[in-house]
């Protein structure tokens, strides 16, 4: 049986071809405190948080608004749009999360435990979840732009096929297509190399890297 054999893409091995002579010690992942960098940015930080904040509100309120709104009078595009709200709430609280983590904590891999150096390397350093909810967030739109083209355009034909089933494929479309596009491609080439937490650049072959 022919041996996988998996290739660090050539911009990533630029990253870590300062620490190639380096030794590594038999040490775990270690979380510092990192608040070297804090002084230079706290304007950036405060702008940040007043926009990720600001959605985390609006989309909460816009979301329990539509909840309410469709136990009265549901309708297949309140439902979409809801979803949409869901989207967003999820990308700006991951977008959070990860803001809290980058300026809190500097993470250090000192290759003792590699796998859970690979998980911490994909969870935590790498905004995987903000980059699932602003691709599903992308989707989201086209399906509702989609939704009102034919309810609008084709409004006859919309009347009378359109089906409840359709709606609930409309409303998971777009978290799947969120997980397929980025969870799963940085969940299996996201690695740690030479103590580097590398997203997205260790490929089987340089044939899949450049597709």
């Amino acid at each position: 049986m022919e041996e996988t054999r998996w290739t660090v893409s050539h911009s990533s091995m630029a990253l870590i071809s300062d620490v190639d002579n380096e030794s590594t010690a038999e040490l775990s992942t270690t979380l510092t405190t990192s608040t070297d960098d804090l002084p230079n940015m706290e304007a950036l930080l405060a702008v940040y948080l007043t926009v990720i904040v600001f959605g985390i509100l609006a989309n909460t309120t816009v979301l329990v608004v539509l909840i309410l709104a469709h136990r009265e009078q549901g309708s297949h595009v309140n439902t979409l749009i809801a979803n949409q709200s869901a989207i967003q709430l999820f990308f700006c609280v991951s977008v959070l999360m990860r803001l809290i983590m980058r300026v809190t904590y500097t993470i250090e891999y000192r290759g003792k435990n590699r796998l859970a150096d690979n998980v911490i390397c994909i969870m935590a350093e790498n905004p995987i979840f903000a980059s699932v909810g602003e691709t599903a967030e992308k989707l989201g739109l086209v399906v509702i732009t989609l939704e009102r083209y034919f309810k609008i355009v084709h409004a006859i034909a919309h009347r009378k096929y359109y089906r409840d089933w359709m709606t609930k494929v409309g409303v998971a479309l777009p978290w799947i297509g969120g997980a397929c596009l980025k969870l799963f491609p940085e969940m299996g080439t996201t690695r740690v190399v030479n103590g580097k937490c590398l997203r997205t650049g260790v490929w089987p072959n340089e044939d899949m890297e450049k597709v």
